[in-house]
């Protein structure tokens, strides 16, 4: 929407179309569809058949998305669509991998990393989904050596790992352990004594104050390992089962603990076993727990690049909307962990490391074997081309991902420029969901800044997320996911993407049900009606569509080509509407973008100005009258219809190819907006309102008395103020078309006619519609002595509420001043009710 409004506003637009190749996603899917076709498993196909199964499914069902874009309308470029795994992004992605390790970014360690199970591979530590969750909080006796009779409780809700345990840890300042520093215990099913060690870390008043220590299995334990130089043991293998020399080897890692927990029971070591609520971390991809591990990984050095990063936002370079993701994102950059790049999968960019052999203990980093073997030959190693061994690890799909604003642009490397980057970059608007903050946004900051020294948006736009109607996420696995392409069959694609705009309010989420498109739906019929009224009248007042098209170049929107009083309310209505919505476009307020072209096409456009031109062409004026209103509403239409391009593309299209016959070779989506000179007229709004609470107060009157529309009633004026008098006067004709009533306005101010309703239009003008033949009075009565209880009992309650000093002196001042205002209305239309009801007896 923010493109399309860009184009239409005179700017150099560019929407480049990409997808990524979602490394662990796409991997597990073709995996999962081999087994079921009970083809041979990945590691027996090989990486080069495997590579070939994945890319026949890309090519299958690798556009499914790219295809639902463009039935919804989105108008990218198609022909510059790119993907991560294409020649150009994949070039980018070596030679950033190579640039950040020369520069000391990037390196090769051995440290706790989060570990799937299921997928087999690592994970960063935004692809790990915390959950709360109930487990089983164990305390467990870890016996002293010298004394068994005495013991330190530990509590663990990871009994499994006690397997690894290579120290028990306390702080130094614990009185109750202090005298334990320095002895050992014995590890509980294991029989192998470990150190009691004194750490500053360990939080006396958490759990026992004492803490198992597991290094290869917990992050925190592991740099507790390293500053005492503890061994690391592990006892979990990478497919989440044992293998530990204890009598569990090849369980299941959660069936492990159950038997654990039996038989630590059996050898009387636990002290008790409480219910402990607490976060658990899940694999994105796989929603299973993932595992704490130590392994041997590639890293980015995360603390140099997100400083400048960091201020780039906190300095306004960089504006998020809404704003409050700013702290989102200062608390993540200020707590950043490098980030794990490397992934043990065959689908995606293969690392660009080079070993001489198995041991890995000597490489280099090259683009290609070639490159290899001039940099071992460098370095004094002499290999054959045969014995290179390249990195089996993939890269993290977000490595090429953070690249974007860059290799969607041609850039493949630091210093490298293009015609379209020297143009589009920096970009304007980055539009993404919150919830990629972390993975995509900051990291393509820190690219961008890191590459070029250049921020690469000035903008990052928010968008809702979409849930259900129980607020739920919508998810496929959930199943409450409408397929777009099904709604879009059922409503139409405008509909749709009317309604998900139009429900989507800057910084909330959309609570949203396929049913609530009918309203997009009805809004399109609304539209559709419209155009299709004022185009059967142009073939009715004009000969022939060149006639047309020649005088309508001459349309101007200004209050001298407007005559009437509804034609100038709806030019100054036009340029109130057109001045809140750019207003809403340069403040990323994107819901406003549909709601207001919705609001002045649906409630001021149609239902009153249409309206009006209905009547107006039925009075047998001179044509030339009925051609320039014609004119006039064609062009209003046709600038509305700009308006709301951006969220309904199909129909506004449509639209305005019926409006400009003959241009077919031209576009809605490539006209600008129209420049108003006409600015807000306070008065002509003032004095269409007038005439507007006149008609919506006979039409409510008449619908709550169940009069039948044909009838022709009767009403009496009577007014104090002589220019409302006259605006009633000039537009009498209009109104009595619009409530179907014949109004008489008296020179003098006149009483109230017996059996007559009065209707309160202003301070100074009141209305009456004489009843006699027009309703049933008992059942009116009956009515007006049920709505005087009903008023009566809410007077009552908003007395009480503002009598009660404790509302007065403690709420808002203008809560207040909205509950008075209230009890204003109310007892004014208590009273109106009481005349009423006596002018019926």
């Amino acid at each position: 929407m923010e493109f399309a409004f860009g184009r239409m506003s005179q700017f150099a637009s560019l929407w480049l179309p990409g997808t990524d190749h979602a490394g662990i996603a796409t991997q597990a899917v073709v995996e999962r569809k081999l087994k079921k076709e009970k083809k041979q498993r990945r590691q027996d196909l090989g990486r080069e058949k495997f590579l070939d199964e994945v890319w026949e499914w890309k090519e299958t069902y690798g556009d499914l998305i790219v295809n639902q874009l463009k039935a919804l309308g989105v108008s990218c470029d198609w022909r510059r669509s790119i993907f991560t795994m294409d020649t150009l992004p994949s070039e980018a992605v070596v030679n950033t991998f190579i640039a950040l390790f020369e520069a000391g970014l990037i390196y090769k360690g051995k440290r706790i990393i989060n570990w799937c199970p299921e997928t087999g591979t690592a994970l960063s530590d935004e692809e790990v989904i915390m959950k709360t969750q109930t487990d089983k909080l164990v305390y467990v006796k870890y016996l002293l050596a010298e004394n068994p009779k005495e013991f330190i409780p530990v509590a663990t809700v990871r009994p499994e790992t006690i397997l690894a345990d290579v120290a028990v840890a306390v702080n130094p300042n614990d009185d109750r352990y202090s005298r334990f520093i320095g002895k050992d215990v014995i590890v509980p099913l294991c029989g192998k004594m470990v150190p009691i060690i004194a750490d500053e870390c360990i939080e006396i008043g958490f759990g026992t104050g004492a803490l198992k220590v597991t290094p290869a299995h917990d992050a925190t334990d592991y740099a507790i390992a390293v500053r005492h130089h503890l061994p690391l043991i592990s006892v979990i293998g990478k497919d989440g089962k044992m293998t530990d020399e204890y009598g569990f080897n090849g369980l299941d890692r959660f069936e492990a603990r159950k038997q654990i927990i039996e038989k630590l029971t059996e050898a009387e070591l636990l002290v008790k076993i409480e219910e402990y609520e607490h976060n658990v971390g899940y694999s994105e991809r796989a929603d299973v727990v993932v595992e704490p591990m130590l392994s041997e990984q590639w890293f980015v050095k995360m603390e140099p690049l997100a400083k400048p990063a960091l201020n780039a936002v906190e300095n306004g370079e960089i504006t998020f909307h809404p704003d409050y993701w700013v702290s989102t994102y200062r608390h993540w950059m200020t707590t950043i962990n490098d980030w794990c790049i490397s992934r043990q999968l065959w689908w995606g960019h293969r690392i660009p490391v080079f070993y001489t052999n198995a041991s890995k203990k000597d490489f280099v980093v090259a683009r290609n074997k070639e490159e290899a073997l001039t940099k071992f030959a460098e370095n004094g190693i002499a290999i054959s081309f045969e014995e290179l061994i390249q990195e089996e690890d993939v890269l993290d799909t977000w490595f090429s991902s953070w690249l974007w604003p860059l290799t969607t642009l041609g850039w493949t490397q630091k210093g490298s420029e293009t015609d379209d980057l020297k143009t589009f970059y920096p970009t304007d608007t980055l539009v993404t969901g919150p919830d990629i903050i972390f993975f995509w946004v900051a990291r393509m900051i820190m690219a961008g800044l890191y590459f070029t020294k250049q921020i690469p948006f000035k903008n990052v736009y928010f968008t809702s997320i979409i849930r259900d109607t129980k607020g739920r996420k919508l998810s496929k696995s959930l199943g409450n996911s409408p397929n777009p392409l099904d709604v879009i069959a059922t409503y139409g694609t405008d509909a749709m993407r009317f309604t998900v705009v139009f429900l989507a309010p800057l910084g909330h989420d959309i609570r949203f049900s396929k049913e609530q498109c009918e309203h997009g739906r009805n809004f399109a019929t609304k539209i559709w009606n419209a155009a299709r009224f004022l185009f059967m009248n142009r073939n009715i007042l004009f000969q022939d569509l060149n006639q047309f098209a020649q005088n309508y170049r001459n349309v101007a929107l200004e209050s001298t080509f407007a005559k009437t009083l509804d034609e100038q309310w709806i030019v100054s209505r036009l340029a109130t509407a057109s001045y809140s919505y750019h207003e809403a476009c340069r403040t990323l307020k994107v819901n406003e973008m549909a709601r207001v072209p919705y609001h002045f096409l649906w409630d001021d456009f149609c239902d009153w100005f249409i309206e009006c031109l209905k009547f107006r062409f039925q009075e047998n004026v001179n044509i030339d009258v009925k051609q320039t209103s014609l004119l006039l509403a064609i062009r209003i239409f046709e600038e509305s219809l700009k308006m709301l391009h951006p969220v309904m593309p199909f129909i506004t299209e449509e639209i305005w190819q019926t409006i400009h016959f003959g241009r077919k070779n031209e576009s809605i989506s490539k006209q600008t907006f129209l420049s108003l000179t006409q600015e807000k007229n306070e008065t002509t709004e003032m004095e269409m309102e007038f005439v507007i609470k006149i008609v919506s107060e006979i039409r409510a009157t008449r619908a709550s008395l169940g009069v039948t529309p044909t009838i022709v009633a009767t009403i009496q004026c009577s007014t104090k103020n002589e220019h409302e008098k006259k605006l009633t006067e000039k537009n009498r004709y209009i109104i009595e078309k619009l409530t179907r009533t014949h109004i008489h306005i008296d020179k003098k101010n006149v009483l109230k006619p017996a059996r007559s309703i009065t209707l309160l239009i202003s301070s100074e003008t009141e209305m009456y519609l004489q009843l006699e033949g027009l309703i049933d009075f008992e059942k009116e009565r009956n009515r007006l002595t049920k709505e005087i209880s009903t008023l009566e009992n809410y007077v009552l309650s908003l007395k009480a509420k503002l009598s009660q000093a404790g509302f007065t002196e403690r709420a808002p001042a203008h809560v207040v001043k909205e509950e008075k205002h209230k009890l204003s209305e109310a007892e004014h239309k208590l009273a109106k009710h009481r005349i009423n009801l006596r002018e019926l007896e």
